[in-house]
């Protein structure tokens, strides 16, 4: 059985589309997909429509379809801050059909292949107690990558080597039984296989928003697992235009409708690096130094903020410096 393993696609269609043609190119008989399917770029109901429609699918939930749940059966009148504004475009570009789809799928999912579990999560927390994000989440990996571009090769070593360097990492390793065990949400491509081979930790990457430094790809998974229980598992990344990608959020009403939201987006496509952490954490620091404690943001708050984040001598005239910045 050979499977594809994607994770946040962000309501990237043409990165979906691309990774989709390409697994099947390669023999995929099934598709796991692990969460995040919506939010960030300008096609979420297309995303959705499409994976739900493959043949041979299993598809779990993540973290950010929580947003559109807390939304139902609220009164869209007061849907006025300015942070939420792709949460409010979202919503309303989503069908009722596809988000009562989306909102009834687990949260988690085992499979058994030849003997191999198959153990499928969108946040690593479930299986490795946050170790993932600790050694190398994608706040981490913007600053180490911001002066230089990632080579899938170098940022794989990179990862490995700091997950392996890490006491708490080995320990949530080893009490994890053998088997397979599939996450994505840090929006970073990596896999491990324990010591004793009888362990395969694989993130896919983000296939719609990846912030791992690697340029002008979108990645995602191949694990083939073999009559005799063994298993071949690759990392993939396809070529893939993020300028035109950043082009097509701008030609969306998304972009008129949540436009901090958006342009913060194009950046990480352009960069494949992260960029809503850092400014999330300078926005909070420009509201209370302008002594605004309304969240999340009122408009004026939150596009002052993005302005002041974009043009730095504006907030070097102010008397904080963010951290981390």
């Amino acid at each position: 059985m050979i499977y594809a393993v994607l994770s946040d696609v962000h309501g990237n269609l043409p990165a979906l589309e691309a990774v989709l043609q390409d697994a099947a190119s390669r023999g995929a008989e099934h598709f796991l997909l692990l969460g995040d399917y919506c939010l960030s770029n300008p096609w979420p109901d297309e995303c959705l429509r499409r994976i739900f429609a493959l043949e041979n699918a299993t598809v779990i939930r993540g973290n950010e379809e929580n947003y559109l749940e807390n939304l139902q059966g609220k009164d869209q009148t007061n849907w006025t801050d300015g942070q939420m504004q792709i949460s409010y475009w979202t919503y309303r570009h989503v069908s009722d059909a596809n988000r009562q789809k989306l909102l009834s799928l687990p949260w988690q999912q085992e499979l058994c292949c030849h003997g191999v579990k198959l153990h499928l999560a969108h946040d690593s927390s479930v299986f490795l107690g946050g170790r993932e994000g600790a050694c190398i989440g994608p706040a981490r990996t913007a600053l180490c990558y911001q002066q230089r571009p990632a080579a899938r090769r170098s940022f794989q070593q990179e990862a490995n080597a700091a997950l392996m360097a890490d006491p708490a990492f080995l320990a949530a390793l080893d009490r994890l039984e053998d088997g397979i065990y599939l996450f994505g949400h840090t929006h970073t491509q990596w896999q491990l296989t324990s010591p004793d081979g009888k362990k395969l930790l694989m993130n896919p990457g983000s296939c719609g928003l990846p912030l791992d430094g690697v340029r002008n790809t979108v990645p995602y998974g191949l694990i083939e697992i073999r009559p005799d229980g063994t298993w071949n598992a690759q990392s993939l990344r396809i070529p893939f235009d993020m300028k035109a990608a950043a082009r097509a959020v701008e030609e969306s009403t998304q972009f008129t409708e949540a436009n901090v939201w958006s342009r913060i987006i194009q950046r990480e496509l352009t960069t494949s690096l992260e960029h809503v952490t850092f400014f999330l954490r300078f926005a909070e620091e420009y509201a209370q130094s302008i002594g605004d404690p309304r969240r999340p943001y009122a408009v004026d708050t939150w596009e002052a903020a993005y302005r002041a984040w974009k043009h730095p001598g504006l907030w070097e005239a102010l008397p904080h410096t963010p951290a981390g910045m």
